[in-house]
C-alpha cells in the first residue's frame, strides 16, 4: 500500500476509538508487513511503526475505553512504536465527580460562555462519576470539556498539534512511501450521535481542530466527520430511544455547521469580535472560534443495512478512509505526476468527495441545504492475517502439546550436565562442589604397626581440626554465595540453548528418572544442599576408630602404609571425612536460606508461569480457533474474505505445515515440535522468559507472532517444486487471470479462480446501497495491473452495482490487495436520509410527551430553547417567502375556521382550482383571545415535510419551493386578496395584539409570546423583503412588486428604530442561563436558535422590536404602504380577479358570504388523520372565549416557567402530524 498525502484520525468516545483501533490494525498490515519490518528503510523505523505522515488522537471521557486502544495492549517494547502516530487525550476530564459539580462550576465562572446552551438547574440529570462517561447525556458531555478548558485550551490542543507537527515534518516519508509533495492533509473524525460522549464533544473537536491546523499555518486542510447512527446499536447496547434522540439534536447542528460552510454568509462590517455574524464557538478568555471556510464540506453518515454487523459496519468505515488515502490524486491511468499535478484539489479524498457536486443548493424542501452524505462500503480481502493466527494456534497447540507430555530423549544424557551448569552460572559452583580441605599426608610415609596407627591417629585428629577450618570458610562463602546467587540470567541462558518446556524439566527434575540428581533438577538440588547429606553406610557421626595395625607375616615384616587393613582404615576415614565436610556445606548453605529461597522460588515459578501459559493456550486453542473458523466462513455483508481453495482448514493446514517443514530444511517425517524448536531461537526464548513477568499471555502472543509472520510470508510464495503454486494468490492475480491474462492464470490454480469469482459476484448483495436519494457515486479500489482496461470491464459485468450508480463510476488501481468498493451518496438534506427522518420524528414525539428520562433539554450543544426541528431562521425565511408566493397565486385555500386565523390549510402546487388539483394540507390549529394560527404556517409545515413518511413529500415540496407571482417576469399579476388580507391586516393586528399581551401579561408570558412576535415582526417582514431568484422579475421582491400592481412606485423599507426588548427584572436571576453579551454559537442570525420560544430569554439578543401604540396606525412601513386611494375607490370590489382567471372565486365568497355549518370540535372531518388532534379545534366563536396565557390573575396562576421549552404552551393546539398530502 502506497500513502499519498498525510492523514489526521480524530477518534471521539468509544465508537471512534474502535473505529481508529481497527484502521490502525489495517495500516500496520498493510504497511508494515506481517512481521513489522517493512518500513524499517524509513529512518530505521522500529517494527511495527507506521509513519509520522499518518498520525492518530483519541478522546474519551472513560479511561477504560482509552487503555483498550492499540497502544496500550501491545508488548512494552511495541509502545515508543505505536505511540510515536497515536495520542491518547487523558487529562479530558475535569476535576470533579459529578456533573451537578460541573455545571455549578460552569454557571458561576463562565457565564457569558454557557448561558446560551446550559440549561437551568430544574431537573438537572446526575451523572457520576465522570470518569465512565456522559452518561449518554451530550450536554453533561460538553459541559465536562469546557469544564476542562475552563483555564486554558491545553489539553485538547496539545495532542492535536503534536500530531500535525509530526505530519509537517513527513515529508520524506512521504515521499518514500510513494506520496508527491504534501499539498493538503485529510482529517477523519469518527464518533456516533447516540452517546454522551462523542456527540457531546464533536462540534467543539471540529472547531479545535481548524483552529490548530491555523495556529501551525498549515492549508488544503479538510475535516470529515464520519458519524455512526443509532441503527448500529443495540438497545442493550447504547442504542434505542436515548440514543435517537441524541442523534436528533446532533445531526440538526453538524448539518447547520456544513450549511454554513457551504453556503457561507458575510455581513458588510466588521470588528465587534463578539457578536460577527460568523459562526463560531467562543471558550473562556478567547474571541470565537470559527471555521475556515469550505474546510468542512461534507459529513458522512453510516448506518447498517440488513445482515450487517456492527463491527462490520466500522470495518466498512475503515475500508472507506483506507481507500480515500491510498489511491493517488489524478484520473488513475497516467503513471506520472502530470495529472495530479492539473487537479484543482489537494487531495484524492478531496476530490472524490467534492468533485462535481453542488452543495450550497437549498435542499427540496428549503430546510437546510445538501451538505449530507452516506456512505457503505463493500471490500474483499484475503483475510492473512486471520488465517495466519489459525494455523500457528494450533501449529503451536501441536508442538506444545508434544514437547509438554512427550519424553525427550536428550534429558538421559543431558539433564546432569544443564544442572552443573545452572549451578556455575547461577554464583554457586563452590557449593555445587563442596570441596572439603586437604588432609596432610605423612611424609616420609611410616612403617611399623605403631608409627602407622600413630600417622592414622594424627590423621583423624588433623580431619577434626580441617573441618573447624572448613566450617569458618563454609560459612563466608555461603554468605557470598546468597549474596551473589542470580537463577534468573542463569535460567536465561539454558533458554539460549534449549526450549523453555525442556528447561522446566531441568530446573524442576525429571519424574521418574533413574538419576538422581535429575529426578530433583536444579531447585531440588538447591534444596538437598540445605539439608543433611545422605550418610554413607557404616559412617557414625563420630571419627572411626583406629584399627589395631599387625605386621606381615606373623610379625615377621613390619606393616606398611600400602597394607590392605591400613587402606581400608584411611577409606573409613576419608568417607566419614567427605561426609563431615559436606554436612558443613550443607549446614553453612542451610544458615542462608531465607536469603537465597526465595530468589530460587521466583525463579521456577517464572518459568513455570511461561510453561503454564503456553498449556492454557493449548487447552484453549481447539474452542477458539473452531469460534475463529465459523465466523471467518460464515456470510457476512460488506466484508468478504477470499478463503483458501481446499475445501477445508484442515487441507489447508496440513499442506501449509508440509510445504513449511519443507522450506525450514528438515525431514519429511519431523512434527510440529520439530518445527517450533526449528523457528523459534534462543533468543525469542528469553525474550519470552523475561516477558513472562509480567505477562505471561503477551509471552505466548510474542511466539505465536512469529510463527504467523513466517506463515504469512510463506501464503504468496510459490512452492519448490514447479507445479506447486501459492497457498494464497495475491489478489492482483487472481483478478488479472479472471480478466483474461493468460500469464496470470498460469499462477493460480482453477479452484481459485472458480472462488474468487464467485466471491466478487456476491460482494454487493441486494439492497446494498448508502441510504437517502442523492446522486450515488462509486469508487472501486483494485490491485494495479496492466491490463487496465479489461479489469474495468470485467469489474463492470462482474460486480452487482446499484442501478443509479452505473454511469458514475471511477475505477483505481492502487498498491494493496484488496478489491474496496466505495458507494457514495451525496447532495442531500437531512430530510433526504430515511434515519435522520426516523430520529428526528422520535424527538417529535418526545416533544409532544416528553417522559422523564428524556430530558431534552441535555441532549444538545448549542440552545436548550431551540423548539424548531430542523429548520433555521434563514430556512423559515426562505419557506415562507415560497408560501407567500403560492398565496400570492392564490394557491392557498382556507378549509377549516376564520381566514385570519385559519384551522387548516391547503396549500395547492399549481394555480388552478379543482380536488385533481394536488396539494397539502397542514393544520394550524387554533389560538386563544384573538391571536392568529398563521403563525404556526411554518411549524405545520417543518412538521409534515418531516414527519410525513410518503414518497412523494419531496416533490410536494419542490412545487412549493419553486412557486413566484404569476407573470414575474411579465406586467406582474393582482394578488389574492387572502395575500392582501395576511400583510395588510393581520400582520398589523397581531403586532399590535401581541404588543398589548405582553405589556399585560409581562415576563409570564414572553416565553410564550416572542415565537408569535417573531413571525410577525422579523420573520414574515424579511420573506416580504427576500428577492426572487428570477433576474428577468419586474420587481425584486413581494412588497414592491404589490406596490407595482398597484401603481405605485415602491420606497425602500424604512426601519424603525425599536426599544430594546424587554429583560428579566433584577431578582429574577435565573443563575446563568440566559444569554450573556456574546452568543457563542447563534443558531439563527436572529440569535434566537430559530425562535423555539423556551422561556424567552433566547430572543434577547433579537434585533429591537416595537411596541406598537394602542392609537390606530395610519401607516404600516413593515408590511408596505396601504394601499393609496382607499377612500377614492371604496365604491369598488376590492381586488378584483385578473381577467385571465375568470374561474376563480372572489375572496369574500368563500369565506364570508357562503354559508357554512357549524363546527362541530368533536366530529371527525373525513380528510383529517386520526392522529391529527381533531379534537382539539374549536369553532372561530369559541376561540376568543378561551382564556389566554396573558388572561390569568395577577398572581400568574397556571402560566408556565420562564425555563419552559418554547413550544410547551401551544401542544394542545396542534396534533401529532400536522400535514398531509393529497
Amino acid at each position: 500500500m502506497k500513502i499519498f498525502q498525510p492523514m489526521l484520525f480524530v477518534g471521539l468516545g468509544g465508537t471512534g476509538g474502535l473505529v481508529g483501533a481497527e484502521l490502525e490494525r489495517k495500516l500496520r498490515a498493510e504497511l508494515c508487513g506481517p512481521d513489522g519490518v517493512a518500513l524499517s528503510h524509513l529512518g530505521g523505523h522500529a517494527p511495527y511503526q507506521l509513519p509520522d505522515c499518518l498520525q492518530f488522537v483519541y478522546a474519551d471521557y472513560s479511561e477504560s475505553d482509552l487503555q483498550r486502544l492499540p497502544q496500550f495492549n501491545v508488548d512494552p517494547s511495541l509502545r515508543a512504536a505505536y505511540a510515536r502516530t497515536s495520542r491518547a487525550t487523558h487529562n479530558l476530564l475535569p476535576n470533579f465527580d459529578s456533573s451537578p459539580e460541573v455545571t455549578k462550576m460552569l454557571r458561576a465562572s463562565l457565564r457569558d460562555e454557557v448561558s446560551d446552551w446550559l440549561p437551568p438547574r430544574t431537573d438537572e440529570p446526575k451523572v457520576t462519576p465522570l470518569h465512565n462517561g456522559a452518561g449518554q447525556l451530550p450536554t453533561v458531555g460538553r459541559a465536562a470539556l469546557f469544564a476542562t478548558l475552563r483555564h486554558s485550551l491545553a489539553p485538547v490542543l496539545e495532542p492535536l498539534l503534536q500530531a500535525i507537527d509530526a505530519i509537517a515534518r513527513s515529508a520524506g516519508e512521504l515521499a518514500e512511501l510513494g506520496g508527491g509533495k504534501a499539498t493538503g492533509c485529510d482529517v477523519f473524525v469518527a464518533f456516533s450521535v447516540a452517546g454522551g460522549t462523542g456527540a457531546g464533544i464533536f462540534l467543539d473537536y471540529l472547531h479545535l481542530i481548524n483552529y490548530a491546523f491555523q495556529l501551525r499555518r498549515f492549508d488544503g486542510v479538510k475535516i470529515y466527520p464520519l458519524v455512526v447512527m443509532p441503527s448500529s446499536f443495540s438497545a442493550s447496547g447504547g442504542g434505542g430511544r436515548e440514543a435517537e434522540l441524541n442523534a436528533a439534536r446532533a445531526l440538526v447542528d453538524l448539518f447547520r455547521l456544513v450549511d454554513g460552510q457551504n453556503a457561507p454568509t458575510e455581513g458588510e462590517e466588521i470588528g465587534d469580535l463578539d457578536h460577527s455574524p460568523g459562526v463560531g464557538i467562543r471558550y473562556p478568555g478567547m474571541t470565537p472560534i470559527r471555521l475556515r471556510t469550505g474546510i468542512l464540506p461534507t459529513a458522512f453518515l453510516f448506518s447498517p443495512t440488513a445482515g450487517i454487523r456492527q463491527d462490520d459496519l466500522r470495518r466498512s468505515i475503515v475500508s472507506l478512509v483506507m481507500s480515500l488515502v491510498g489511491t493517488e490524486l489524478g484520473d488513475g491511468r497516467s503513471r506520472g505526476r502530470a495529472t495530479a499535478a492539473d487537479d484543482d484539489f489537494q487531495t484524492f479524498a478531496a476530490s472524490f468527495i467534492n468533485r462535481g457536486v453542488q452543495r450550497s443548493a437549498v435542499s427540496p424542501t428549503g430546510i437546510g441545504r445538501q451538505g449530507v452524505s452516506t456512505s457503505l462500503v463493500a471490500s474483499m480481502t484475503a483475510p492473512m492475517d486471520q488465517l495466519a493466527d489459525l494455523v500457528a494456534g494450533r501449529l503451536l497447540r501441536k508442538a506444545v502439546t508434544d514437547l509438554v507430555e512427550r519424553p525427550r530423549a536428550t534429558l538421559r544424557e543431558s539433564a546432569v550436565p544443564m544442572i552443573r551448569q545452572l549451578f556455575t552460572d547461577a554464583q554457586l559452583e563452590e557449593l555445587w562442589e563442596r570441596k572439603q580441605l586437604d588432609v596432610p599426608e605423612p611424609d616420609p610415609l611410616p612403617r611399623g604397626s605403631k608409627a602407622i596407627e600413630q600417622a592414622l591417629a594424627e590423621r583423624s585428629a588433623d580431619m577434626q581440626r580441617l573441618l573447624s577450618d572448613l566450617q569458618f570458610k563454609a560459612d563466608r562463602q555461603a554468605a557470598s554465595m546468597a549474596d551473589r546467587f542470580s537463577p534468573r540470567p542463569a535460567i536465561d541462558k539454558l533458554l539460549q540453548t534449549v526450549d523453555p518446556f525442556l528447561a522446566e524439566r531441568v530446573v524442576r527434575g525429571v519424574p521418574g528418572s533413574d538419576e538422581r540428581i535429575a529426578r530433583l533438577g536444579f531447585l531440588g538440588m538447591l534444596n538437598s544442599r540445605a539439608g543433611a547429606p545422605p550418610r554413607p553406610q557404616g559412617v557414625t557421626e563420630q571419627p572411626p576408630k583406629n584399627p589395631r595395625i599387625k605386621g606381615r607375616l606373623a610379625g615377621m615384616s613390619p606393616a606398611r602404609w600400602g597394607d590392605d587393613d591400613v587402606q581400608d582404615a584411611l577409606r573409613a576415614q576419608d568417607r566419614w571425612y567427605q561426609w563431615r565436610s559436606r554436612t558443613v556445606w550443607h549446614e553453612a548453605w542451610r544458615e542462608q536460606q531465607q536469603r537465597w529461597q526465595s530468589h530460587a522460588d521466583t525463579a521456577g515459578t517464572d518459568l513455570g508461569r511461561l510453561v503454564n501459559a503456553f498449556r492454557k493456550h493449548s487447552d484453549q486453542e481447539r474452542k477458539v480457533s473452531a469460534q475463529k473458523g465459523l465466523e471467518l466462513y460464515e456470510d457476512r455483508t460488506g466484508i468478504s474474505y477470499l478463503l483458501p481453495p481446499q475445501r477445508t482448514l484442515n487441507h489447508f493446514y496440513e499442506d501449509l505445515v508440509t510445504r513449511l517443514i519443507r522450506r525450514e530444511g528438515l525431514r519429511e517425517h519431523d512434527d510440529e515440535a520439530a518445527l517450533l524448536l526449528k523457528m523459534i531461537d534462543g533468543d525469542t526464548w528469553r525474550q519470552v522468559h523475561t516477558l513472562s513477568r509480567r505477562s505471561p499471555d503477551s509471552a505466548v502472543a510474542v511466539v505465536k507472532a512469529q510463527l504467523e509472520g513466517r506463515i504469512t510470508r510463506l501464503f504468496a510464495e510459490s512452492g519448490e517444486q514447479l507445479e506447486e503454486r501459492p497457498l494464497l494468490p495475491p489478489m492482483g492475480t487472481l483478478l488479472a487471470a479472471a480478466a483474461g491474462d493468460a500469464d496470470a492464470a498460469d499462477q493460480v490454480s482453477k479452484e481459485a479462480l472458480d472462488l474468487f469469482g464467485r466471491k466478487l459476484t456476491g460482494l454487493l448483495p441486494v439492497g446494498f446501497t448508502p441510504e437517502g436519494t442523492g446522486p450515488l457515486r462509486v469508487l472501486i479500489t483494485h490491485p494495479r495491473v496492466q491490463a487496465v482496461d479489461e479489469v474495468k470491464e470485467y469489474l463492470g459485468k462482474t460486480l452487482r452495482l446499484p442501478a443509479d450508480a452505473k454511469n458514475s463510476v471511477d475505477y483505481r488501481g492502487v498498491e494493496s490487495d484488496s478489491i474496496t468498493v466505495v458507494l457514495f451518496r451525496s447532495e442531500m438534506s437531512l430530510t433526504q436520509v430515511p434515519e435522520a427522518r426516523k430520529v428526528l420524528r422520535q424527538w417529535a414525539r418526545a416533544k409532544e410527551s416528553e417522559q422523564a428520562q428524556d430530558v431534552l433539554r441535555w441532549r444538545q450543544r448549542l440552545g436548550y430553547r431551540d423548539s424548531w426541528m430542523v429548520s433555521s431562521e434563514e430556512d423559515r425565511r426562505t419557506i415562507l417567502h415560497r408560501l407567500l408566493c403560492c398565496m400570492w397565486n392564490g394557491q392557498v385555500d382556507v378549509v377549516d375556521g376564520d381566514p385570519a386565523s385559519p384551522d387548516r390549510v391547503r396549500l395547492r402546487l399549481f394555480p388552478e382550482t379543482g380536488p385533481s388539483v394536488p396539494g397539502v394540507r397542514l393544520r394550524l390549529g387554533d389560538f386563544p383571545g384573538g391571536v392568529s394560527s398563521w403563525a404556526e404556517l411554518l411549524r405545520a409545515y417543518e412538521r409534515w415535510t418531516v414527519l410525513d413518511d410518503e414518497r412523494t413529500v419531496e416533490d410536494y415540496c419542490q412545487g412549493l419551493m419553486s412557486a413566484q407571482p404569476l407573470g414575474l417576469a411579465r406586467t406582474g399579476s393582482e394578488p389574492h386578496p387572502l395575500f392582501v388580507e395576511l400583510v395588510e391586516k393581520i400582520a398589523p393586528h397581531q403586532l399590535e395584539l401581541l404588543a398589548e399581551r405582553r405589556a399585560r401579561g409581562g415576563e409570564r408570558v414572553e416565553g410564550w409570546v416572542r415565537p408569535l412576535w417573531e413571525f410577525w415582526a422579523e420573520t414574515l417582514p424579511a420573506a416580504l423583503d427576500a428577492e426572487f431568484g428570477d433576474q428577468r422579475a419586474v420587481q425584486p421582491t413581494l412588497r414592491t412588486l404589490l406596490e407595482h400592481v398597484r401603481g405605485g412606485t415602491p420606497k425602500p423599507r424604512a426601519r424603525k428604530e425599536f426599544p430594546e426588548p424587554r429583560r428579566p427584572v433584577a431578582d429574577d436571576d435565573d443563575w446563568g442561563t440566559s444569554p450573556g453579551a456574546s452568543s457563542g454559537y447563534p443558531v439563527s442570525p436572529s440569535g434566537s436558535g430559530g425562535g423555539g420560544g423556551g422561556g424567552g430569554a433566547a430572543y434577547r439578543d433579537l434585533e429591537p422590536y416595537p411596541e406598537p401604540e394602542r392609537a390606530a396606525r395610519p401607516e404600516r412601513e413593515a408590511y408596505g404602504e396601504p394601499y393609496r386611494g382607499r377612500e377614492e375607490h371604496a365604491d369598488r370590489e376590492p381586488y378584483p380577479e385578473p381577467a385571465a382567471r375568470p374561474d376563480r372565486e372572489a375572496y369574500g365568497e368563500p369565506y364570508r358570504d357562503r354559508e357554512r355549518a357549524p363546527y362541530d370540535p368533536l366530529a371527525q372531518d373525513p380528510d383529517d388523520d386520526v392522529s391529527g388532534g381533531g379534537s382539539w379545534r374549536t369553532t372561530p366563536q369559541d376561540r376568543t372565549d378561551r382564556p389566554a396565557p396573558w388572561d390569568k390573575d395577577s398572581r400568574g396562576r397556571g402560566t408556565r416557567r420562564d425555563d419552559d421549552h418554547g413550544d410547551d404552551d401551544d401542544r394542545y393546539r396542534r396534533g401529532f402530524l400536522d400535514g398531509d398530502a393529497e
